[in-house]
């Protein structure tokens, strides 16, 4: 159930939301994709495949952020990985995050208290090393701390920095 406090433009997360949103995913969400699964050419049919697969595993940890016009700007969850620690994951087109970023903000917060008052003892996220911008709103917006990155862990060579919370810090 999605809270009365959150913005009316969250909504769960549906398959078709996903399947959308890797049709025109962010360049960098491309580039992480190909970091994760391998490959050399983002292919949209396997990462919506591979977002439905860890929607399938994150409800009722996720949610879309809809734009005016109802289409997604933006969908998010957390994965149970095992033994109380969850794993975000989080996509989304250009235009979607640059309007809506302040509700996906909320939503994320949001979801990240409800892990914790269900039992949740960990937070993690990853990303690639070079996204700047997706580092400093893991940091200042959702409170996580850096854990440190991982060198040429990735499919290609990446560098991977992890984040994360821990219950009660």
């Amino acid at each position: 159930m999605i809270s009365p406090r959150l913005p009316r433009n969250i909504v769960p997360c549906r398959p078709l939301h996903l399947v959308v949103l890797a049709d025109c995913l962010r360049e960098e969400e491309q580039q992480q994709f190909l970091a994760v699964l391998g490959g050399s050419t983002y292919n949209p049919d396997t990462a919506a495949h591979a977002l439905v697969n860890m929607w399938a595993t994150s409800a009722p940890y996720a949610v879309t952020v809809l734009r005016a016009d109802g289409t997604p700007a933006a969908a998010g969850g957390f994965e149970y990985v095992g033994q109380g620690i969850w794993q975000s994951w989080m996509v989304g087109t250009d235009e979607g995050w640059h309007e809506q970023w302040r509700a996906m903000t909320k939503a994320s917060r949001w979801l990240i208290d409800q892990l914790f008052a269900n039992g949740a003892r960990r937070i993690q996220v990853n990303a690639l090393a070079s996204r700047g911008k997706a580092i400093e709103w893991f940091v200042r917006s959702l409170g996580l701390e850096q854990d440190g990155v991982w060198r040429q862990h990735g499919a290609n060579g990446e560098d991977i920095a992890h984040f994360s919370r821990v219950r009660g810090a």
